[in-house]
């Protein structure tokens, strides 16, 4: 029988998904299987003439199968490795590896956001914060962001050049926005293939205890645009969009593969819906 794998580590275990997704599947009946890639190994071989080698996953389960379904939430970097090598072997995965590789990579990202026309603040790249010391004065302040940040970690805000003098950068690329004040209050877009949800919340860039429960919010049309916009730009089947409510319209600040979904009560079901029914599809032979 084809199975749904989720593809996750430890730090995702104390958090709503991935468990309330595993949860909702199998009190379907469906066989699902979660796989923590922290407590894994994974042989490398050259492929065969003949059919590839299933992927094994030794210390879990049994080798993946054509049939099979992997679903990631994990920004572990040996657990995409390891959906890389499931999808040469035939897995099908939700979200695919290129979809995830594309968000991950801030830098990257930002210019697929401009490709596909969706509105952000204003934003450079350079290879070192000093650098930015010659941007006009209509620039600033700016949030400094790594190349590969990860739920607001390592962003830094600079009000001037002078800022940046003595500014300690772990990171050698940076991405710079123009810092847009909107009061501490931004908006999270939530999508599950065509389904979109938004929700207001406390900034990320907050202390933590100044975070509050978000607030469910109407999606809008130009919400909802701009949702599938980001989904279409990346190829993502469950993801989340960062969004500044500015007075000149909705900005994107971010986008994310498989988020947590906070504040959306029927997302495990939503989301257990789209991964059944690419269970169900057809494998060609």
């Amino acid at each position: 029988m084809n199975r749904v794998v989720v593809l996750t580590d430890s730090r995702y275990l104390g958090q709503r998904m991935p468990g309330a997704l595993v949860e909702v599947l199998r009190g379907r009946g469906a066989p699902a299987v979660l796989a923590l890639a922290d407590r894994l190994v994974a042989e490398v071989r050259a492929e065969g003439a003949a059919a590839p080698e299933p992927v094994r996953w030794t210390g879990q389960e049994p080798a993946l199968r054509p049939g099979d379904l992997v679903v990631p939430r994990t920004r572990n970097a040996f657990a995409l490795s390891l959906l890389f090598r499931a999808q040469l072997s035939g897995v099908r995965v939700v979200n695919r590896w290129e979809a995830v590789q594309a968000v991950r990579d801030k830098p990257h990202a930002v210019l697929l956001l401009a490709q596909a026309g969706v509105p952000t603040p204003r934003t450079f790249l350079t290879d070192r914060p000093a650098s930015l010391a010659y941007l006009p004065a209509a620039a600033w302040p700016l949030l400094l962001k790594p190349p590969y940040g990860d739920n607001g970690h390592g962003i830094v805000r600079v009000d001037s050049p002078r800022d940046l003098e003595r500014l300690p950068w772990p990171e050698g690329m940076v991405l710079a926005q123009h810092y847009v004040d909107v009061a501490g209050v931004d908006v999270k877009l939530y999508g599950v293939g065509e389904e979109v949800w938004a929700v207001r919340r406390p900034s990320p860039l907050l202390a933590p205890d100044e975070w509050e429960e978000p607030v469910p919010l109407p999606v809008t049309r130009e919400l909802w645009t701009l949702a599938h916009a980001c989904r279409d730009a990346f190829g993502l089947e469950l993801y989340g969009v960062d969004v500044l409510p500015s007075p000149a319209g909705p900005l994107v600040v971010d986008v994310n593969d498989f988020p947590n979904y906070t504040g959306i009560a029927e997302a495990p079901d939503a989301v257990a819906d789209l991964v059944e029914s690419r269970l169900m599809e057809v494998v060609p032979a």
